[in-house]
């Protein structure tokens, strides 16, 4: 056995013996009672079998398609009697038309040994070694003498030790089987033990009894084909993928630009709401002075109209809240009448007394006033 025969091998144990195989049969089972029946063929195709038992010198051949099994009996002759076995063979593979058909060959139980063998786990790596090594502890006869073959009995096997189904058959017989077959050109893809008796339905044991140079090359097509299809969905998952998170990288990068410009916009905005906040309270404060307190031109221009020719002012202070004037006059006690008469400011008094002044010979004074809030101003805002 190569390497590759024994990683093939290896692979078809541990598959066997794993819950992947139980998995996948459940599941494919499941998925085919949803499909109608009449697309089941296509979409689940069953390989076709024919199954050769002999019983003395007559070979019957029977015909397995999925579970059902029956002997076969649909090829005649013109004269309508059934047509020798050979010829049974190649009518069920001409008429499979295209199906792949497995022919195999069923030695009668009383033909075979039959045996079951405890194996330790460790051995399950090279096991076709260990049981040429202790084949004389199973049966009296050397690897030269027989031909064996064996299959893994999962229901009986443990993490501890496998157990196998071992079938030994005399290399004689295989000769003799395959001769008879080659003489009438049928080409066989397996040779087996039958479980059963002749009167029952054939049930084959699972075994591979024909030696390796006779066994046809297994079809990796359809795994090569799965594996370049699989190779091919993961690339375009991984294009779909890249490109999706790609563009979604872009997106990202525009959407953070614009979030950016925007945060920029949003606090010029909140700068120009804040000094707009403040200059319409500065407008207010001083429209609110305006109001409250009287326009200085229209106080001097009162004082003007009010004071008469020979009166002038020396000084004038204006607060907030009142105004002081100081000046001459020809008759200053004249100048408090008159000023009561402005709606500007109330109560003018004088500050300290009212003096003589020896070089111009007026009297000096000092007038103070409290101001009065725009009365028609108010008026008219709150009309």
């Amino acid at each position: 056995m190569n390497a590759i025969e024994k990683l093939q091998n290896d692979l078809s144990l541990w598959y066997e013996s794993s819950s992947i195989s139980a998995f996948m049969h459940w599941w494919k089972t499941e998925l085919k009672s949803f499909v109608p029946a009449k697309y089941q063929e296509r979409l689940f195709p069953q390989s076709l079998q024919v199954l050769l038992t002999q019983e003395k010198e007559a070979v019957n051949v029977w015909c397995q398609k999925g579970k059902q099994l029956t002997l076969y009996a649909d090829a005649k002759n013109e004269a309508g009697e059934q047509e020798q076995w050979w010829h049974q063979v190649q009518h069920i593979i001409n008429q499979a038309e295209g199906q792949n058909v497995v022919t195999k060959y069923l030695l009668a139980n009383d033909e075979a040994l039959v045996r079951k063998v405890d194996l330790p786990q460790g051995a399950k790596d090279n096991l076709d070694e260990v049981l040429g090594f202790e084949l004389d502890q199973y049966v009296p006869f050397s690897l030269e003498q027989v031909q064996l073959g064996y299959k893994l009995d999962k229901k009986n096997s443990n993490d501890e030790k496998i157990v196998l189904d071992l079938a030994v058959i005399p290399k004689e017989k295989i000769e003799q089987i395959l001769a008879m077959c080659d003489e009438k050109s049928i080409s066989l893809d397996a040779i087996d033990v039958n479980l059963n008796d002749s009167e029952q339905k054939p049930q084959p044991l699972g075994v591979t009894l024909l030696p390796k140079e006779k066994r046809k090359a297994k079809n990796y097509f359809n795994l090569k084909l799965n594996l370049a299809l699989m190779v091919v969905l993961i690339g375009l998952l991984y294009f779909v993928m890249y490109t999706s998170i790609n563009n979604k990288e872009e997106k990202i990068a525009r959407l953070t630009e614009v979030n950016a410009q925007l945060q920029k916009q949003a606090k010029t905005a909140k700068l120009l709401k804040k000094e707009l906040k403040e200059a319409i309270i500065s407008s207010k404060f001083l429209q609110n002075k305006t109001k409250n307190y009287p326009h200085l031109v229209k106080i001097l221009a009162d004082i003007t109209s009010i004071f008469p020719d020979d009166t002038y002012i020396t000084r004038f202070t204006l607060n907030h809240e009142n105004i002081q004037i100081t000046g001459q006059s020809d008759n200053a006690n004249s100048l408090i009448p008159k000023m009561e008469k402005s709606k500007n400011w109330y109560v003018p008094i004088f500050s300290g007394g009212v003096i003589t002044d020896p070089r111009t010979n007026k009297e000096k004074f000092t007038i103070k006033a409290e101001l009065n809030k725009p009365k028609e101003e108010s008026d008219d805002n709150n009309a």
